[in-house]
């Protein structure tokens, strides 16, 4: 299942050609992750004060068309993998207008504690009912 989220084009975000700068798909994308563990999980406020933060270990992705200022979008979002620590998201940006995907991107994150920016291997075993909460959407996500 995907998740939605949708917004339009900040002028900020424009370049001088008038297209959304490539370097803001990835703020793009951290904002719709954001909101899906909002949504989904619980806010990244929350986490971060039981001393939990999720720490990005990669992302990627290709430019297929461009958006320009005041462009409607929505993002798609899918939790394609858990593995008790680390997880990895696919991304779709699509124009709403013309429903022309835009940008196809995929991040991995991992939990961490206390600020360690390793991965929190007890992770499963001090907070197990967030452990449980991320493998049911992981589930849920990749249609299992």
């Amino acid at each position: 299942m995907n998740w939605e989220y949708s917004r339009r084009v900040k002028y900020y975000e424009t370049d001088r050609m008038g297209v959304v700068h490539h370097s803001n798909y990835l703020r793009i994308i951290e904002d719709a992750r954001m909101e899906w563990l909002r949504d989904n999980f619980m806010s990244y406020s929350e986490l971060e004060k039981m001393g939990v933060i999720i720490p990005t270990a990669s992302a990627s992705g290709k430019f297929i068309s461009y958006l320009r200022f005041d462009d409607l979008f929505k993002v798609t979002i899918k939790l394609v993998q858990f593995k008790g620590v680390k997880m990895q998201f696919e991304y779709d940006i699509i124009n709403s207008e013309n429903g022309q995907i835009c940008y196809k991107g995929e991040s991995s994150h991992f939990f961490a504690v206390d600020g360690s920016y390793k991965p929190y291997l007890s992770f499963r075993n001090k907070f197990p009912e967030l452990y449980k909460k991320m493998c049911s959407l992981c589930k849920r996500d990749s249609g299992i």
